[in-house]
């Protein structure tokens, strides 16, 4: 018997470092998806848009049947492509450059490279920790030593059953951000939520 396709990967995630570690692992776990978190031990170490590349050039990222065997990814070996699949990448701005800050978004960063048409950028400009303040979910920006600690208590794990409490807590984290204008994270959430049979992030009640 052949595979079955839910065991594939259908997202995965390369984060900046551990607030988003901490973020994305708070959203797949109350959403119950598989979702693989790509980070630089555990998001203890950080990735950056000026490093990106180089990051991408590992030999798991240079081919798409490497990628796809590294991550348990669907691949078409007819087409040579990947099936069903994202990879996203949650970046801060405050790093690099205007014009390869304009690149990354764009997606133009990534042209010539083999993942390049699965990539979605999402961006927090400047920061994730600007974004938190905007969406008043932080009340004050906390020292880079606590940071680790602090998002894990507002981000934190879920290790219980799938719930309308579990996915509500989803969705009222992605109407704190969906109106501002620094960040695309919401991308990221809608996807997640098209992965679930029967959910939508934007019903009528929440849309408002």
């Amino acid at each position: 018997m052949p595979q079955n396709m839910l065991n594939y990967t259908k997202c995965a995630v390369i984060v900046h470092g551990k607030s988003e570690f901490s973020l994305v692992k708070y959203i797949y776990t109350n959403l119950h998806l598989p979702v693989k978190i790509i980070a630089k031990d555990k998001g203890r170490g950080s990735i950056q848009i000026n490093g990106l590349l180089d990051y991408l050039s590992k030999k798991q990222f240079r081919t798409l049947k490497k990628f796809a065997d590294e991550y348990t990814v669907e691949y078409d070996k007819s087409t040579k492509s990947l099936k069903n699949f994202k990879l996203f990448i949650i970046m801060d701005t405050d790093d690099c450059d205007e014009v390869t800050k304009s690149k990354y978004i764009s997606g133009a960063l990534f042209e010539g490279h083999p993942l390049c048409e699965y990539i979605v950028p999402i961006y927090n400009d400047s920061n994730l920790e600007d974004i938190m303040l905007k969406a008043k979910i932080m009340v004050k920006r906390i020292p880079d030593a606590k940071k680790s600690s602090y998002y894990t208590k507002i981000f934190p794990i879920n290790t219980g059953a799938l719930s309308v409490d579990t996915i509500n807590q989803v969705r009222t984290f992605a109407k704190k951000i969906k109106d501002i204008q620094e960040t695309n994270m919401q991308v990221f959430i809608e996807y997640c939520f098209q992965q679930m049979p029967g959910e939508v992030l934007w019903n009528e009640e929440n849309k408002k």
